[in-house]
């Protein structure tokens, strides 16, 4: 079922890594704050998760999204061309996130579109990593530490791990962002 995340399997990836560390669904359920119920039908892939949900319970499981979301295969090619790119999650008309690696890599980097007018305060991005992102058109207002950044074509945000940021595209055209981090 899950629509907004093509070509994965989500709830049997969550299952599988909850399985690893022997976490029971009510272990995952506590550390989640999603309900037990809920869990059981998104490993079975009956409902699809927000994005919002998803970073919870990668929270609790302690792994990035990308672990879960990510194809892994170490005998991929180093480059991945601009249109071969792996859609992870997509919400049409509003947001897209696309991988910019594949294979098993120390350095994860993803690209985020956000259409013009679009507001993702919900989204929570407290990483255990620290991040760098570089916008390369448009402009996003990022939000952290009770601030709030600014952040047009062609500048930088360096944003330290478990520190809770949102943003929203605040530009008068599609944003395009690129960010990297380090796997642990």
């Amino acid at each position: 079922m899950n629509e907004d995340f093509p070509d994965c399997n989500v709830g049997l990836r969550i299952k599988e890594i909850r399985k690893q560390q022997n976490k029971t669904l009510q272990q995952l359920s506590a550390a989640s704050g999603l309900s037990s119920g809920y869990l059981s039908n998104l490993e079975r892939n009956v409902i699809s998760p927000t994005i919002y949900q998803l970073q919870k319970v990668c929270f609790a499981l302690n792994v990035n999204i990308t672990d879960i979301l990510a194809a892994h295969d170490s005998t991929v090619s180093p480059v991945i061309r601009a249109g071969e790119r792996e859609v992870f999650f997509s919400e049409a008309g509003k947001v897209k996130y696309e991988m910019l690696n594949s294979g098993e890599n120390d350095i994860e980097g993803i690209c985020i579109t956000v259409e013009k007018g679009i507001n993702y305060e919900r989204t929570s991005w407290g990483h255990d990593y620290d991040e760098l992102a570089i916008i390369t058109q448009g402009s996003l207002c990022i939000e952290m530490l009770d601030q709030e950044f600014i952040i047009n074509a062609g500048d930088t945000i360096y944003i330290k791990k478990n520190t809770l940021h949102t943003f929203k595209n605040v530009g008068d055209s599609t944003c395009i962002s690129y960010w990297f981090y380090k796997k642990k």
